[in-house]
């Protein structure tokens, strides 16, 4: 009996040897990697609040049946670096009647939009909600004017009343 007392001691002895013989050589092949990296502020910059509330003039019955209601400006600056893009999506956050018109609050009343492109010359952009426009900016200024006015969006007049409408516009700048 002692003799197997010996042999299991010993074994015991023996693999507490490898394991710690084996933890150690893991130890061993451990290694650390350093990562550095520099953060950078982006080619552009909006010169405009992230969100705003557009005020759209009264408008009575009249002009959205003779479709002579006025458009509402609202400036949309950049300031680039030369030689950047600027991409641009504007989307219906209520919904739209067609790729131009946004639904508002009240049935049968919509906010055409349009998009003029100012950086130069004035010229109108073909504005799709929901498509991706892109600008390349050739000096450090890009200069739009997004405008809308409402419409009515059948035969029938819209009732009287205050209304709303939301568009979200996402900005990249590369």
């Amino acid at each position: 009996m002692s003799m197997i007392a010996r042999t299991s001691l010993w074994s015991a002895l023996l693999a507490a040897l490898v394991l710690g013989v084996s933890t150690a050589s893991c130890a061993a092949d451990t290694s650390s990697l350093d990562i550095t990296g520099t953060l950078i502020k982006p080619p552009c910059s909006a010169d405009f609040p992230a969100s705003q509330s557009i005020d759209i003039p009264k408008v009575n019955l009249n002009s959205l049946r003779s479709d002579t209601s006025e458009w509402t400006d609202v400036t949309l600056d950049f300031k680039c670096v030369k030689g950047s893009l600027v991409q641009l999506r504007f989307s219906a956050g209520s919904g739209s009647f067609d790729s131009s018109t946004l639904r508002t609050s009240l049935d049968k009343l919509g906010l055409k939009t349009r998009l003029s492109d100012l950086t130069t010359t004035e010229k109108v952009v073909d504005l799709k909600l929901g498509e991706q426009l892109v600008f390349p900016v050739e000096d450090t200024l890009l200069k739009l004017k997004l405008s809308v006015r409402p419409i009515k969006t059948g035969q029938e007049l819209p009732e009287i009343g205050n209304y709303s409408s939301m568009l979200l516009m996402e900005m990249i700048y590369l």
